[in-house]
C-alpha cells in the first residue's frame, strides 16, 4: 500500500504551538480590538484597474494582525494535520480520509448556504474566512477521532 509523505511527527507539537494561538488571536483580531497598521509594497492595489496613480507594486496600509495570524493558522495547520502520528498506520490513515471527506463536504455545504443566504461585502469578509475551515475542520475531526478511538 502506498503510503502518505507526512512530516515527521516532531513538527506536531510546533503546530500546535503555532495554530491554536494563532486560531484565537486572528478571531479576536476580526473583532476589530487590535489595530496596526503597516506600509506594505502589494501586487494589487485598490485603484489598479481603473486608476492611472495606482501601479501594480504600490505601498499601501494593511492591517497587519489579520494577515499575520492567517499565514500563521495556514502554516500551523499544515504542520499539525499534515505530521506523523507516533504509530502511522492503515487505521490512522482511514481516519486521515475520512476527516478530509467531512471536512470538504460540511465546508461547502457551508458555502452553499452562504451563496444563497449571504450578499454583499459581507459575502467577502465570510469567504475569506471560509478559506481557512477545511483544514481548520480536518484538524480538529481528525483528532476528535483519534480521541474517540
Amino acid at each position: 500500500m502506498n503510503t502518505l509523505q507526512l512530516l515527521s511527527n516532531r513538527f506536531k507539537t510546533i503546530g500546535w504551538l503555532i495554530f491554536i494561538p494563532s486560531l484565537i488571536l486572528g478571531l479576536i483580531s476580526l473583532i476589530g480590538i487590535m489595530n496596526v497598521e503597516i506600509s506594505l509594497p502589494v501586487i494589487y492595489s485598490s485603484g489598479f484597474f481603473n486608476d492611472e496613480n495606482q501601479g501594480f507594486l504600490k505601498t499601501t496600509e494593511i492591517d497587519l494582525f489579520p494577515n499575520l495570524f492567517g499565514v500563521l493558522i495556514i502554516i500551523g495547520g499544515i504542520l499539525v494535520g499534515f505530521s506523523k502520528e507516533k504509530i502511522e498506520d492503515e487505521y490512522i490513515s482511514s481516519l486521515r480520509l475520512k476527516s478530509i471527506f467531512w471536512s470538504l463536504i460540511v465546508s461547502y455545504s457551508i458555502v452553499l448556504l452562504l451563496f444563497i443566504t449571504v450578499f454583499g461585502s459581507l459575502f467577502l469578509t465570510v469567504m475569506i474566512l471560509i478559506i481557512f475551515l477545511p483544514l481548520v475542520l480536518y484538524i480538529f475531526r481528525f483528532n476528535y477521532l483519534l480521541l474517540k478511538k
